[in-house]
């Protein structure tokens, strides 16, 4: 596919962070760009607009186009998309005074798209009265680049630091009158400024540092505390919160004005303050000057937040939308509103939410990237519900170090079973999914799961397979099998093919099925999924939607008492709990030797000889085998040679 994108000025910080940094994410999708800047006489622009005859699409980026323009562009275009994330439609210099200037260009561009993406939900709202196909995606950036090497100076100063250009450079001379009078107060604060324009104070240094691409990090993370001032008007409330995001991927706390998504992006008191006037902006930034403890909690936070917003997660979520819009497919993609810790994802009228739950014990390190998984989810409308089931390894400090919004519940250890009925308890959402602390979510895997859940039916379960990782998240062989669909209890009773991660109900439906059994060590969802199937028809989402991590200390690994509880689980299930009703005796014979047989195996390494001996016995009555044979007279004989 090839894209056309125009735009009025490729140089600027707005179309390098919308579509350039997601030139390599588009092309590695099969989508070649070519960039042209948008002419200034009328027949280079006829010219250029008959040239995206020759395009499967145009990417338009910002610019308003007059009725003429509109008019060519459209005529000759497949699809259109339009990319805006500033409130373009106002004047920044008059933004309460109606503008028919600013108005006609964006009202024009908006109806002739295809599909309109907005940079945040504000926008949003402007563009959906031209054109019901709006979706959000906020503005990305490259969190490796802000992880710079390079330190603050320990020279006994604090940096406050400000980035941006000349043309925003007077929101942070309004706050000039809490500046001097922090500098009255300290005298080692200086202020960094990081422009193309600079301005002195009376009674602070200001350090002048020339913005630059290449620099800019450094010298953000050789600062201590991000200053984001911004007045409150009609297209201020327009801004993308780019700047905060800077900050934060530079591991500072931020103070800013509650303006827009500034004050979405910046959670008051865990990732930095707000502050509405002159006195609010001295108590709050002297609180970071005065504690270098809280400085950086709130930085760590504030980098955890960040990631949410990479240009990996934001650019999968572009390229989706671009390639669906050109293919003309009619699949749903739901907009998604971005708010600090938390967010919406809006589907017509219906607000839905998602409880995303995680058991977890002695797992500190894994957790956080499981944390991590769940942060860089494409769907927003989440929240996290965390049992910890008697950790003693500081998982309980790691998690308020992060000061992430998190239903965070500690009890004494009772076991997987018993931490996940806490979790039922807990969840608050109308739809509940698992993710074990050792395990990773796929970006994807929320929207995906949720999005096949709408499609089948509310009373449907949903359910993904995986990717094995090692240790230390290298991917291993990826996991085998064709997914069943519809009513699966034989399919269950033949293969553990539902797993405790990526899969997705309604909440109600777990406790009405009696929860996880806490009498067991292992397999309690194995046996709950099984239960399920009798009543309810399972769907399949293709694409693994997790990662499953093989360590030491999984639960789940080969050892006779594990082997042996799945084994007892089947022939429960079969005998008692009503799968002789669905599964064929032949079909429910060759799986029960076969479970017997790998228990025994297990037995047998383990040295329980007559253990092995019995369920080999079993295993040969029920489907008859020369290897359960072979084994059975194996385990014979060294039980005779291990008696005394």
């Amino acid at each position: 596919m090839r894209l056309l994108v125009v735009t009025n000025n490729p140089e600027r910080a707005s179309f390098r962070q919308r579509i350039q940094v997601y030139f390599d994410t588009l092309r590695a999708n099969g989508v070649a760009c070519e960039v042209v800047k948008l002419p200034d006489g009328f027949l280079a622009r006829r010219k250029l607009f008959k040239r995206a005859a020759d395009f499967d699409g145009v990417f338009l980026h910002k610019k308003g186009l007059n009725i003429r323009d509109a008019m060519w562009l459209r005529r000759n275009s497949k699809k259109i998309i339009y990319d805006f994330d500033d409130a373009i439609m106002y004047n920044p210099n008059r933004p309460d005074r109606n503008s028919f200037s600013y108005s006609i260009g964006f009202r024009k561009s908006a109806k002739l798209a295809d599909v309109v993406i907005a940079g945040n939900y504000y926008l949003a709202k402007q563009a959906k009265r031209f054109n019901d196909n709006v979706k959000i995606v906020p503005t990305g950036l490259d969190i490796k680049a802000y992880m710079v090497e390079a330190k603050a100076k320990n020279d006994g100063r604090i940096r406050l630091v400000w980035i941006g250009s000349k043309s925003t450079l007077q929101y942070l001379a309004e706050i000039r009158p809490a500046l001097e009078r922090i500098g009255l107060r300290y005298d080692g604060v200086v202020l960094r400024i990081i422009c193309d324009d600079f301005f002195e104070l009376r009674n602070m240094e200001v350090e002048k540092r020339q913005w630059s691409l290449e620099k800019q990090a450094e010298d953000l993370a050789t600062s201590h505390i991000g200053l984001a001032p911004l007045p409150d008007n009609r297209f201020t409330r327009g801004k993308c919160g780019f700047k905060i995001l800077q900050y934060e991927a530079a591991n500072l706390p931020v103070v800013t004005s509650p303006v827009g998504v500034n004050s979405e992006y910046v959670h008051n008191g865990v990732t930095g303050y707000h502050a509405s006037n002159n006195l609010q902006w001295i108590d709050r930034v002297s609180k970071l000057i005065d504690d270098i403890e809280l400085r950086k909690q709130m930085a760590d936070a504030g980098r955890f937040h960040a990631q949410r917003f990479d240009i990996a997660v934001i650019g999968n979520k572009l390229c989706s939308l671009i390639t669906e819009c050109i293919r003309g497919s009619t699949d749903e993609v739901k907009e998604v509103r971005l708010s600090g810790s938390r967010a919406k994802t809006l589907t017509g009228s219906k607000k839905t939410k998602v409880s995303i739950c995680i058991p977890t014990y002695n797992r500190k390190d894994y957790l956080k990237e499981t944390l991590e998984s769940i942060l860089a989810q494409t769907y927003k409308d989440y929240e996290i519900v965390i049992v910890d089931d008697g950790s003693t390894d500081g998982t309980k400090d790691m998690i308020e170090k992060l000061r992430t919004p998190i239903t965070y519940h500690w009890q004494p250890n009772a076991g997987e079973p018993a931490a996940r009925n806490k979790l039922l308890e807990l969840a608050k959402g109308e739809f509940i999914t698992f993710i074990d602390s050792d395990d990773l979510l796929f970006p994807y895997a929320i929207e995906q799961l949720l999005e096949t859940l709408y499609k089948h039916g509310p009373d449907v379960i949903v359910y993904g397979t995986y990717i094995r990782i090692d240790e230390k998240g290298n991917q291993l062989k990826r996991k085998k099998g064709r997914l069943p669909s519809g009513n699966i209890t034989a399919e269950l009773f033949d293969r553990i093919c539902v797993h405790s991660c990526g899969t997705m109900c309604k909440k109600k439906i777990l406790p009405q099925a009696g929860g996880f059994d806490v009498s067991l060590h292992v397999c309690s969802p194995y046996v709950l999924w099984l239960k399920l199937s009798l009543k309810h028809r399972f769907v399949p989402v293709e694409k693994p939607v997790f990662k499953r991590r093989r360590h030491y200390g999984n639960l789940s690994e080969l050892k006779y008492a594990n082997m042996k509880t799945e084994f007892d689980v089947l022939e429960k299930f079969y005998y008692n709990d009503g799968g002789k009703n669905v599964i064929s005796q032949q079909r429910a014979m060759k799986r029960l030797a076969k479970e017997g047989y790998r228990a025994a195996r297990c037995a047998i390494r383990e040295g329980l000889y007559d253990q092995a001996s019995q369920l080999l016995w079993q295993s040969f009555r029920r489907h008859p085998s020369l290897r359960s044979l072979l084994y059975w007279t194996r385990a014979g004989i060294a039980e005779r040679l291990a008696s005394p």
